[in-house]
C-alpha cells in the first residue's frame, strides 16, 4: 500500500511532466461534481479556452478550440516541411511556425477592422448605392484607424523580419548537417568495404556512425549507379512505356 509520502511524490511527478492541467470538473449549484460539460457561466467561459504547456518552454497558451485546432494544423504542416532534427533545429522550427500564425492573425485583425467599421457604418455614406457606400465606409475605416493600422504594419514588418531571420539560421544549420552527415557517410563507406574484403563484418557504430549497414549499402550503390550515368552517353535515351500485367 503506498505511504503518504509515495502519493505526494506521484502527485508531484504528474504535476511536472510538461503537460498543461486539464481544467477542473464543472460543479453544479449543490456543489456536485458533474463530468457531463460546465454548467455554470464560469465554467462555460473556462471550457471555451483551450490551454497547452509548450513542451520546450514550458509556458502556457490559450486559445479558443477553433484557433487551437487551425493553429495545430498550420504548425504541424510547417514543421514537417522544414524537416528539423535536434534540440536547436526544433525551437528554429517552432519559431518559425509560431510567427507564420502570429502574421496570419495580423492579416485576420486588419480585415476585422474593416468588417467592424463596415458593420457600424453601414449605409450610412451613400444608402442608394451598397458598393459605393462599402467603399466610402472603408476609406473612413482607414482614416480612423489609422494609427492601429500602422501599428499592425509595424509589428507585421518585426515578425517577418524575425521569422526570415530564424529561417535563415535553420537552414544554415541544416546544410552544416548535411555536409557532415554526406562526409560522414563516405568514411563509413570506405570502412565498410574495407572490412568487407578481409571478409570480416562491420559495425558502424563502433567508429562512431549512426548508419546501419543497409544505409551504407544503399550509399554506395547509389554512388556506383551515378558514377556509371556520368560515363555513360545518354543523348539517345528514350522513355520507355512500360505496362502492368493483370496477376
Amino acid at each position: 500500500m503506498a505511504t503518504e509520502q509515495q502519493i505526494a511524490a506521484n502527485r508531484l511527478n504528474a504535476e511536472t511532466n510538461g503537460a498543461a492541467k486539464p481544467y477542473p470538473l464543472d460543479t453544479d449549484r449543490a456543489g456536485s461534481i458533474s463530468g457531463r460539460g460546465p454548467k455554470t457561466e464560469a465554467g462555460r467561459k473556462r471550457s471555451s479556452l483551450n490551454a497547452r504547456g509548450h513542451g520546450i518552454t514550458g509556458q502556457v497558451t490559450t486559445m479558443t478550440d477553433e484557433d487551437r485546432a487551425a493553429h495545430d494544423k498550420l504548425a504541424q504542416a510547417l514543421m514537417k516541411d522544414l524537416a528539423f532534427e535536434g534540440a536547436m533545429e526544433t525551437q528554429l522550427a517552432q519559431r518559425i511556425a509560431t510567427d507564420s500564425w502570429r502574421l496570419n492573425r495580423i492579416s485576420a485583425i486588419e480585415d476585422n477592422l474593416f468588417a467592424i467599421g463596415l458593420h457600424q457604418n453601414a449605409g450610412q455614406l451613400c444608402p442608394d448605392n451598397g458598393q459605393i457606400d462599402a467603399a466610402l465606409t472603408a476609406a473612413r475605416v482607414f482614416t480612423m484607424q489609422a494609427k492601429n493600422l500602422q501599428l499592425l504594419t509595424l509589428y507585421e514588418q518585426r515578425i517577418n523580419r524575425s521569422l526570415q531571420k530564424n529561417l535563415a539560421l535553420l537552414q544554415s544549420l541544416q546544410a552544416v548537417r548535411k555536409q557532415e552527415r554526406e562526409a560522414d557517410m563516405k568514411k563509413a563507406a570506405v570502412l565498410l568495404k574495407l572490412s568487407e574484403m578481409k571478409g570480416l563484418e562491420y559495425h558502424p557504430q563502433k567508429d562512431g556512425f549512426v548508419f546501419s549497414n543497409d544505409q551504407i549499402h544503399a550509399a554506395i550503390d547509389r554512388d556506383q549507379r551515378l558514377q556509371r550515368a556520368s560515363t555513360t552517353d545518354l543523348s539517345k535515351y528514350r522513355p520507355r512505356k512500360f505496362q502492368t500485367q493483370a496477376a
